[in-house]
């Protein structure tokens, strides 16, 4: 079996409440809950809050959301969810998931008790106090410059245990910002010292 078909076989069989649930249906989450995500340069954030959970066949599945600030910068916000492709969840240093887009965008809330959650298998038997860690990479989000040699630079830095996506990146209402500027780049590059918070 491929590890896709593992994956929503074992989606397919998490129990909520004792009952089997179908793939597309969300849990709620409860309260054993991890947060992670980071920060811009601009202002304003991503938080991903996961949950351990026992699926009907003894594995550790780990259910989750992410939210978005909403107010940020619009050379930022087309780029907000391809944050989350590099990015991978471990359970006790073992990294088992890759590519956090498959857990649910939810408004960002003072607590994310109750918000409907995507779950994933792990292939790992379930434990208690499993330790979850949420890494999302540093990345440059966009880098422009011009003749000159001046431009836009903006990088998203990575933060653990924080809710960020409650801070806010822009003063302007977030139907004011949700447009892609011609300019926008994605920049996957590492830099080799810490960028400019200027």
């Amino acid at each position: 079996m491929s590890f896709r078909a593992f994956m929503i076989a074992t989606l397919a069989a998490i129990s909520v409440s004792g009952h089997a649930m179908a793939a597309p249906e969300a849990v709620p989450l409860r309260g054993d809950i991890t947060l992670g995500g980071g920060d811009f340069s601009t202002g304003g954030g991503i938080t991903v809050a996961v949950e351990p959970r026992r699926a009907v066949d003894g594995q550790l599945a780990l259910c989750g959301v992410w939210a978005q600030s909403e107010r940020l910068t619009a050379y930022v916000r087309p780029h907000v969810r391809d944050l989350l492709a590099p990015g991978t969840l471990a359970v006790d240093g073992q990294v088992v998931l890759h590519d956090l887009r498959v857990f649910n965008e939810v408004a960002p809330a003072e607590s994310y008790v109750g918000a409907p959650a995507t779950c994933m298998g792990t292939g790992l038997p379930y434990r208690d106090a499993a330790r979850v860690e949420i890494r999302i990479p540093r990345r440059a989000v966009v880098r422009e410059r011009d003749s000159d040699g001046i431009g836009v630079e903006i990088w998203f830095m990575p933060a653990t245990g924080e809710n960020l996506a409650l801070t806010s990146g822009s003063i302007l209402p977030a139907r004011w910002t949700r447009f892609t500027s011609p300019g926008d780049q994605y920049d996957t590059t590492r830099p080799e010292e810490n960028p400019s918070q200027d």
